[in-house]
């Protein structure tokens, strides 16, 4: 591809009509904020008055560019650069396309199977022979042929990387980045939850485990869900329902209000018992009893005089929980063996981004995980990144996080155990007593810098993080581990 600084007037025409496309959004942003609508020249439009620097801009800009092709030698590199942008678009739409029929192959799979499971039965002989066929078929690859030219290549990879970044941002707004783990996770445990069968999620804090919870519900099951938190002193009757005293009639009567286990049961939907190793013991030891039913199953409902009600397909359990430790998670109780065992095979550890890369990963190596996660918090819906945020910057706080979810998960070799005191690895207890730099805690880190116009830095912003963490000892280590990736805190 022709590089843009192949002449400085064609670098000079590629950064006036960057700005222009910048500043005609920043002006849309506006006008879509304020129910203006944008049509034609920007400054004959009516206007704000605070709105028409911006509209003055666009033309002053537009201008610039306009001027700049008139040189007819400018105008024809301008021309050569075009032609091989539409060759690494039309590469890059080949790949887009090829990736799309690897997606419905992979759906049209689940499919069959999910069709299988919901009828109760084995794939039939055909069904048996498509799904082979579907895990068998070959990836179309003939995009990559492409590449062969150095700059070709790197142009289509910053495309479909921006593609990529789009399509986990869209996932991220949806609730749940669609990581390895998490795409394995939902494909293994679909068939058993659309049996009726309870799922269990163990895992550290932060770990998206709810995430993943709701989006198998919302996306995969296609129902919302009913949550309940594990939190507080919840009881089995706020769980099942209980009675009520209305006044209907001139008179004050009992009314019987089913709770969430109960809509979900008759409803056909998924409950969510989030942190459930948080919950009374009184309501666990029932608990064992309602995960061994299935739809088409009755339920005695206790609160209500034993009345029965019949449970409807698409109900199923999915239970979270954070991982059992005696130094962090208070009021958290190890569940019994006999709660577990109601899972069966369905229970599944969530752990951290890139915890498979951990194992001889390299500190100057960049976690792709926690790297995708923090581009996609704070791209726009093009997939740019804000001028706030750098690439670079990104890194170094992807793997400042990634360092710090190992060494809070209790990892002390492999170049990990630096974080880790000898009075701690003594005791074998990890790093990070109590706070770490989790997912959801690095999202709403980014967050905070690019919803800021440009008014808070990242360095300040993780300043103020390590300034909240109430363990002493965790903001020692915590600032060793982000300095160490170039930030300055003190």
């Amino acid at each position: 591809m022709l590089p843009l600084d192949a002449d400085p007037a064609l670098l000079e025409l590629a950064a006036a009509h960057n700005d222009l496309v910048r500043t005609r959004r920043a002006l849309r942003a506006d006008l879509r904020r304020l129910g203006t609508a944008l049509s034609g020249t920007a400054a004959s439009t009516a206007l704000p008055d605070e709105l028409r620097p911006a509209a003055a801009a666009c033309d002053a800009l537009r201008a610039a560019r306009d001027a700049l092709l008139e040189d007819p030698a400018i105008r024809r590199l301008a021309n050569d650069a075009l032609d091989r942008r539409a060759s690494v678009l039309r590469t890059v739409v080949h790949a887009g396309r090829a990736e799309r029929l690897d997606a419905r192959r992979s759906d049209e799979r689940a499919a069959i199977i999910a069709r299988a499971v919901a009828s109760g039965r084995e794939l039939a002989p055909h069904e048996r022979e498509r799904v082979a066929e579907l895990e068998a078929a070959a990836p179309d690859r003939a995009w990559e042929e492409q590449l062969r030219d150095p700059a070709m290549r790197d142009a289509v990879l910053a495309e479909l990387g921006r593609l990529r970044l789009r399509t986990a941002r869209a996932q991220l707004r949806g609730g749940l980045l669609r990581t390895e783990q998490m795409r394995a996770i939902i494909a293994e445990a679909l068939p058993a939850l659309r049996r009726g069968a309870p799922m269990l999620l163990i895992g550290e804090t932060g770990g998206a485990k709810t995430a993943l919870a709701e989006a198998i519900a919302r996306d995969e099951l296609g129902r919302e869900p009913e949550l309940v938190s594990g939190y507080g002193d919840i009881s089995s009757a706020q769980l099942i329902g209980a009675h009520e005293l209305r006044a209907e009639g001139g008179a004050t009567v009992s009314v019987f209000v089913p709770g969430p286990l109960l809509r979900a049961m008759t409803e056909g939907r998924v409950l969510i018992l989030d942190e459930v190793n948080a919950m009374p013991p009184e309501f666990l030891k029932r608990l064992n009893r309602i995960l061994q039913l299935r739809p088409g199953d009755r339920f005695a409902v206790q609160e209500h005089a034993g009345d029965t009600i019949g449970i409807s397909p698409g109900f199923a359990i999915i239970a979270t929980a954070n991982e059992q430790s005696g130094h962090r998670y208070r009021g958290i109780d190890r569940l019994s063996a006999e709660l577990v065992n109601r899972f069966g095979a369905n229970a599944y550890r969530v752990h951290y981004p890139d915890a498979e890369a951990a194992t001889g990963f390299e500190h100057a190596a960049t976690p792709r995980e926690n790297l995708l996660l923090a581009a996609a918090a704070v791209c726009d819906e093009h997939g740019r990144l804000p001028d706030a945020l750098p690439l670079a910057q990104l890194e170094a706080v992807a793997r400042a996080a990634f360092i710090s979810q190992q060494v809070f998960s209790g990892r002390a070799d492999g170049g990990f155990e630096r974080y880790v005191s000898t009075e701690r690895e003594v005791d074998g207890r990890p790093g990070l007593e109590e706070s770490v730099l989790a997912p959801r805690t690095l999202v709403a880190i980014l967050e905070k810098v690019a919803g800021s116009a440009g008014t808070v830095s990242l360095e300040h912003a993780l300043r103020r993080f390590v300034e909240g963490v109430m363990h002493r000892e965790d903001r020692a280590v915590l600032t060793l581990i982000i300095e160490g990736q170039g930030f300055r805190l003190s």
